[in-house]
């Protein structure tokens, strides 16, 4: 059971405690204010406990006892549902208030699948452990626009800047398709403010909610978090290892790391480890693939080149024309 699930079950139990205190509160408010409700209760309460001992020393005579028990106890619920209703009482103030009644707050339906509200918790928890939750509440495939492309060749590419981040968005868009059998990565270079990390976004909010594991880290973050675990006691070395297991693996800006033997050492040994197990990675970066195989070794650029689909974003940055425009 994964810590996700776990957190969330506690949740569900914590509720349910939390309206049963509510509940008994309310029983309590209503049988000061209305004793006669409260003497009705436990007259119906006394009532069905002697039958059941009338029955159990005298079990030939079960129909007649239960007719009797009936009568009475039926006398008794019609005293108090019409003072309930003269006064203006919730009839249901004795009951659990659940917040979702498809499942009363466990999770689970009756036949044993998770309910909808535990899935959308799921989603959330996703969400917060991907460290993008505030993103993917902006960025999306849906919320893309091509508005800010170029429909005009600038003579340097071969594409326009339109049709190029077209044919990059069709790519994400297969890659969340056919995440479970792709074996390549994303690479996406280029300069800032081009749509990198937006469609990278993009591609995580769409895997988190068909259930995925993402997790979004800037190189520096990734690097700072090596060094925690490098440094860490025994037996507390356990914060990577969510940076090695989860479904999709973000790096964003690449290259501002500190250059180093540790880092590249690192990060060779993370990228054999994920790519081995089959988990796929997105890498971001405002450098060029000259650049970048200039900045880190051959061993590290070859495994780059040899398992990741490298897209270039070129164009006008997005920033600027917003502010250009007013936006």
């Amino acid at each position: 059971m994964s810590d996700s699930v776990k957190k969330i079950l506690i949740e569900y139990g914590n509720k349910r405690s939390a309206e049963e205190e509510r509940k008994e509160m309310r029983i309590v408010k209503i049988y000061e204010e209305y004793p006669e409700i409260k003497e009705i209760d436990e007259a119906l309460y006394e009532s069905g406990a002697n039958n059941v001992k009338r029955i159990i020393k005298d079990p030939d005579n079960a129909v007649k006892y239960n007719a009797e028990y009936r009568k009475k106890s039926g006398d008794l619920k019609r005293r108090r549902a019409r003072i309930i209703e003269d006064n203006g009482i919730d009839p249901n103030f004795d009951a659990p208030r659940y917040e979702c009644e498809k499942c009363r707050d466990t999770g689970f339906l009756n036949n044993g699948k998770r309910c909808e509200c535990f899935e959308r918790k799921l989603i959330n928890e996703r969400y917060l452990r991907s460290n993008l939750k505030d993103r993917l509440e902006k960025e999306s495939f849906e919320k893309f626009s091509f508005d800010f492309y170029s429909r005009e060749n600038d003579g340097k590419h071969a594409l326009s800047p339109y049709e190029n981040i077209s044919k990059i968005y069709g790519s994400c868009v297969d890659f969340c398709k056919n995440f479970d059998t792709e074996t390549k990565g994303l690479l996406f270079h280029g300069s800032t403010g081009l749509g990198k990390t937006f469609l990278s976004s993009a591609v995580a909010k769409r895997l988190m909610d068909n259930g995925k594991t993402v997790i979004y880290l800037r190189a520096t973050q990734l690097f700072s978090l090596y060094e925690e675990y490098r440094f860490a006691p025994e037996g507390e070395r356990d914060v990577i290892s969510d940076i090695y297991a989860c479904d999709l693996l973000i790096i964003d800006d690449l290259g501002t790391e500190a250059q180093n033997k540790s880092n590249a050492s690192f990060l060779f040994d993370l990228l054999n480890e994920r790519f081995d197990k089959g988990r796929k990675l997105i890498i971001n970066t405002n450098y060029s693939l000259k650049e970048i195989t200039k900045m880190y070794s051959s061993r590290i650029t070859s495994r780059i080149y040899e398992n990741f689909y490298v897209y270039g974003f070129y164009g006008e940055d997005i920033r600027i024309q917003k502010i250009k425009r007013g936006m």
